[in-house]
């Protein structure tokens, strides 16, 4: 991020370097004269970063200056970390004798020996920040004030006073389709397409070149009624540049099954997908399909396996290459090159984005001329159109508006516009937006993204500004509306739980912006690491590190996994990922793995930890040692058998989500003590028949301090409760960020004589009364024989309530 990085960057430590904690200085004892140095230079050298971005482009020496600022602030920032870090392990190592002693002969824990550790970086980062601070002199750099038609009065996500969600969802906003829309659907739902005279499912092609609107069209012709009543099952793939046909057939089965599939094996791949489609009325759409001519077996591998659904049963193509439509697409009645949009449909889009309610200023009279001039520049490429709309509802002055009408953008090649129209709108974000976006380039092309997932990952890397006492993650779902908004972001074609994907060239232009910021590993491309990278994805997860280039990756602060095709879990070397100590975020999502290594503890810098969908079984208890530990992320383990019992000493804890981890039993002691607890959407409850096992075991009552508790819970094991009393102590009622609650009194059969059973789970029930902002109940094996307590009607934005195997229940009532 060589555009933003550096700003951004001594921004932040500025803001950490004066707001050092007290319980920190302890560690700074003799320090306290560097720690005030170190501000004023870089309070110093902020003031001329304005000056040295506009140089560098021309001056060499300015940028080879500031990449050596650059490094300095991230050492700075480390620095900083580890002081807090050390800190709050000095706390942990006070509270258990155990950890005190372990702490005493390790050099690296010892208050001592860290405490000389800490002076000597901050004196070495002292004298190398003085030489750079001085040379500002020698660069002839000054003070600027902000000349750039950027303007700078944008809110964090200011955007249309409306739900972004409707915006994207809301058909209005595509313009001039329909007509092509319902030519494909009267193509595909053809009773006379048939199939090929060799036995080939036909394939319908849509091609042009990016930024055209091809999966907009494909997804208007998706989710058509029409296509609903005529196929049997539809399947949506994104496919991209890489065409793997396992990887292909597996996510076909997938979604057909609607759960992961673990084989591995082509011919096991194609026997279990012919199974599912034989006599099938199928459409399979292929978005976004690059097939060169020596690839045609893949292919004709690939056609082959989907030649056993009914007739009628097609597939249907994206694609940017002709040659690709060619391939696969052979009846040229099949083919379709998808034109532009009129130029008044293009400006009924951009009016549509740009005068949206909400705007402010502006003379509309006057910035109208100049916007049908604009649209007409963008000859009638929707995403161009979209791109420029969204950017110019935030712009008020006609003098921008200008600018960008005689931009020399214009006069780039037509397959350049829009690339550079996208930059420009980058270029119009406040820089921590830019950091924001820039990271997602991370993960993979097509890859689905949510709201939730972003604004931690967000959080974790420290992206987030502070703005007065706002909510970190409120602030996060601001930056990631205005990203929507403004076309950074597209919902999935086919999302169910609000997922979203980066266009393409979107994705392209966050790689590109990231620079050398970011490594990305993908299979058949080289690997070439630049010195400094911070972040790692690959989707080779068994790929090795030689020793260089694992000297090269010292300052990693992100490693993402991704499966690339390996089926449902995949193997990663993950010994070399524990040398990487300045680590922030480890994304392992899928990895096969049954415990994580004690050596866990040395990533104490570590704040988001997702091991979701793995072969966890165990988590080590060195893992209390990652005191900064914000995120960890369990769902769907289905082997996770206990969390370690000193979860109680992780207090920056914040969303411990362990959704369908149902090998679970209990929940250890002492959670109760994680106050900053946002996300515990399970807890599991257990009473054994012996009493001293239960001392060690998390009973309802230690739900009743933890009232951040948001989203979704479920607790199960409600027979475990002793009744009214203990029901009341978990306070549900005042949990009023939840809005999906599950009770669940298991299927465990009561060694209590029947009708007192009964009086037992009424008291309890009457005892769990939620918040009455609750949107959604359910209430599983409840054995009462009426369900009536006295809060129900209390729950006035109720909008869903099941009950499942409520087996005794033969009244439902309202008190």
């Amino acid at each position: 991020m060589a555009d933003v990085g550096v700003a951004v960057l001594v921004k932040e430590v500025v803001r950490i370097l004066g707001s050092v904690a007290n319980q920190e200085f302890t560690l700074l004892r003799g320090l306290e004269d560097d720690i005030s140095s170190l501000k004023d230079d870089f309070e110093q050298i902020q003031a001329v970063l304005r000056d040295a971005e506009e140089k560098r482009v021309k001056n060499n020496a300015v940028e080879v200056w500031l990449k050596r600022l650059r490094s300095a602030s991230l050492e700075v920032e480390n620095v900083l970390d580890e002081i807090s870090t050390e800190a709050l392990l000095q706390s942990l190592h006070k509270k258990q004798v155990e950890f005190r002693v372990r702490a005493f002969f390790s050099s690296n824990q010892n208050k001592y020996m860290t405490r000389v550790r800490i002076a000597h970086k901050v004196k070495d980062i002292k004298s190398k920040l003085d030489v750079i601070n001085s040379e500002r002199f020698n660069l002839d750099l000054t003070p600027l004030v902000p000349t750039s038609h950027v303007d700078d009065t944008e809110d964090v996500g200011q955007m249309p006073d409306r739900e972004t969600s409707s915006v994207i969802h809301d058909t209005s906003v595509i313009m001039g389709r329909n007509e092509e829309r319902d030519m494909v659907i009267g193509d595909i739902c053809n009773k006379d397409i048939g199939k090929h005279e060799n036995g080939e499912v036909p394939v319908y092609g849509i091609w042009g070149m990016g930024g055209l609107g091809k999966t907009t069209l494909a997804q208007l012709v998706y989710n058509h009624e029409t296509v609903n009543q005529y196929f049997d099952l539809k399947c949506w793939v994104y496919v991209s540049e890489n065409f793997q046909v396992k990887e292909i057939m597996r996510k076909i089965i997938e979604l057909i099954d609607n759960c992961g599939c673990i084989d591995t094996q082509l011919e096991k791949l194609q026997v279990s997908l012919r199974n599912k489609l034989r006599g099938k009325k199928f459409l399979v759409v292929l978005d976004d399909v690059w097939v060169e001519e020596n690839e045609k077996a893949k292919w004709e591998e690939l056609s082959k396996t989907l030649t056993c659904g009914a007739e009628e049963s097609i597939v249907v193509m994206t694609t940017r290459s002709q040659t690709t439509t060619r391939i696969m697409a052979k009846v040229p009645e099949l083919q379709h090159k998808l034109g532009c949009l009129s130029e008044e449909d293009a400006w009924l889009l951009f009016k549509k984005l740009a005068f949206a309610q909400g705007r402010e200023g502006g003379d509309i009279s006057e910035l109208e001329p100049i916007g049908r001039e604009i649209v007409g520049k963008c000859k009638g490429l929707p995403l161009a159109v979209k791109t420029l709309g969204s950017l110019m509802w935030s712009k008020s002055s006609t003098n921008y508006w200008q600018y960008v009408k005689d931009n020399n953008l214009w006069e780039l090649e037509e397959i350049h516009v829009v690339p550079a129209i996208l930059k420009l709108s980058y270029d119009n974000l406040l820089p921590h937006l830019k950091r924001c976006f820039a990271y997602c380039c991370l993960f993979p092309k097509g890859y689905a993204m949510t709201k939730d997932e972003l604004t931690m990952l967000w959080v974790a890397n420290g992206f987030i500004p502070p703005k007065g006492g706002n909510n970190l993650y409120m602030l996060g779902e601001e930056i990631f509306n205005c990203l929507v908004w403004r076309s950074f972001f597209i919902v999935k074609a086919d999302s169910k739980d609000d997922e979203y994907v980066m266009h393409d060239l979107m994705h392209d232009m966050a790689r590109h912006v990231m620079g050398d910021d970011c490594l990305v590993i993908e299979p058949g491309k080289e690997v070439i690491i630049p010195n400094g990278v911070l972040h790692l994805s690959s989707s080779c997860p068994d790929y090795q590190f030689s020793p260089q280039e694992l000297g090269k990756l010292a300052s990693l602060r992100s490693v993402f996994m991704f499966q690339g095709g390996h089926g449902h879990w995949y193997k990663c070397n993950i010994s070399q990922i524990f040398n990487h100590v300045q680590l922030r975020v480890l994304y392992l999502r899928g990895v096969n793995l049954n415990t994580l290594p004690e050596l866990v503890c040395k990533l104490k810098h570590l704040r988001y930890l997702n091991l979701s969908d793995s072969s966890i079984e165990v988590l080590c208890e060195s893992i209390i040692y990652l005191q900064n530990l914000q995120m960890l992320l369990l769902k769907h383990c289905g082997r996770l058998k206990k969390l370690p019992k000193g979860l109680r000493y992780m207090r920056n804890l914040q969303h411990l989500d362990i959704t369908g981890c149902y090998c679970l039993s209990h929940l250890p002691c002492g959670i109760k003590e994680l106050s900053s607890l946002r996300t515990l959407s399970f807890f599991p409850l257990h009473k054994s028949i012996f009493p001293f096992l239960n001392k060690s075991v998390a009973k309802i009552g230690e739900l009743g301090s933890l009232n951040l508790l948001e989203g979704n819970l479920k607790i199960r094991g409600l027979e475990s409760v002793g009744g009214l009393s203990e029901a009341k102590s978990a306070n549900l009622k005042c949990k009023t960020n939840l809005s999906a609650l599950a009770l669940d009194w298991s299927k465990s059969v009561f060694s209590m004589p029947l009708q007192q059973k009964f009086i037992h789970y009424e008291e309890v029930l009457e005892g769990l009364e939620p918040t009455s902002s609750l949107k959604e109940l359910s209430i599983w094996n409840y054995m009462g024989k009426i369900i009536s307590p006295s809060w129900m009607t209390n729950l006035k934005n109720l909008v869903e309530i099941t009950f499942f195997w409520c087996l005794e229940c033969w009244e439902i009532t309202q008190s």
